[in-house]
């Protein structure tokens, strides 16, 4: 176990990285740009992305392209920072490369419940491939749920997927296979920091945390209630549960009658921005960049620093992806 002084130098280093990100101004200079390449241009010129572009010739950038190399900088300064002093050998610092085979698994079933087996290859990052610790080649093979089951055998990853039932067409349901995936994941990950971290540096984390899943929560309630019009009930069996995370305080946030009193309840509470905007996502995305930007200023911990920072980095790339 480090302790938080033994690593002050990531947190440092972390804080100069978080000095570069864009700023709103930067946001209003970009979307000024008019093109894809006038906008790739202006990301190569900046402090926070010119690394991303060593090599690349923003001028004949397209879209995807560069969206690609963003969340690739992302993840690329996530094993930088953990290498940089050997955080990458404790257990917790993989919770990136976990995210990212949550996600390799979830495209997978999307495509297989839509029938298109040659897309997963072509949206998996290869940047993540000699990170992860199963074998993402390997599951473009699985044409139906059973083959990815034979395939995810002996990973913790097989213990919660095994659980779903396989439909008549030989697939599963992919929101039921979404909702087992993030909440393991949580679950993992909190049983990791109670066990592996000092009681201080754990409630910095648990806290970060819960909030993490109290805005997904409130993010996918808001859309089964505007878009389907689920019942309180409804959203709350389809809500990420996770022990020792209290869901309480949410259980009359799912019974508003209307996605719009949900906005409003969002906006009056500590989740989200009191501003003009109508998209619940920029709302608790706002409030969250000024949660963790303070977290980032005020604790000397690693990986509490280094977890509020990757969330920032999620939240500056979607900003910027929007932009494009």
């Amino acid at each position: 176990m480090l302790d938080c002084y033994s690593t002050n130098a990531t947190v440092a280093k972390i804080r100069s990285i978080h000095g570069n990100m864009f700023t709103r101004e930067n946001y209003h200079d970009l979307i000024a740009r008019r093109s894809v390449p006038e906008a790739a241009e202006y990301l190569a010129r900046s402090k926070r992305f010119k690394e991303a572009f060593r090599e690349v010739d923003p001028n004949t950038v397209h879209r995807g392209f560069l969206e690609e190399l963003l969340y690739k900088e992302n993840f690329n300064t996530y094993v930088r920072l953990c290498k940089f002093q050997g955080l990458d050998k404790m257990p917790f610092y993989d919770f990136m490369i976990r995210r990212r085979e949550i996600e390799s698994i979830l495209s997978l079933i999307n495509n297989m419940n839509s029938g298109l087996h040659n897309s997963y290859l072509n949206n998996l990052p290869g940047y993540v491939i000699k990170h992860s610790k199963i074998n993402l080649l390997e599951m473009s093979k699985a044409e139906k749920y059973e083959d990815l089951l034979k395939l995810l055998r002996g990973t913790h990853y097989y213990k919660v997927l095994v659980k779903i039932p396989v439909l008549e067409d030989g697939n599963a349901d992919y929101t039921e296979c979404e909702l087992r995936l993030r909440s393991e994941f949580f679950e993992n990950l909190l049983e990791v920091v109670r066990k592996d971290f000092l009681s201080g540096e754990a409630k910095e984390l648990e806290d970060i945390i819960a909030r993490e899943i109290t805005a997904l929560n409130l993010i996918n309630a808001y859309r089964m209630k505007a878009f389907f019009g689920y019942s309180g009930d409804e959203i709350k069996k389809r809500s990420i549960k996770v022990s020792g995370v209290g869901s309480k305080k949410l259980e009359k946030y799912y019974e508003l009658e209307s996605a719009d009193t949900m906005l409003e309840w969002i906006t009056k509470s500590q989740y989200g921005i009191n501003d003009d905007t109508e998209y619940i996502e920029t709302k608790i995305n706002s409030a969250k960049y000024v949660s963790l930007s303070h977290v980032i200023a005020r604790s000397v911990s690693a990986p509490v620093v280094l977890y509020a920072f990757m969330q920032l980095c999620n939240i500056e790339v979607s900003n910027i992806v929007h932009i494009i």
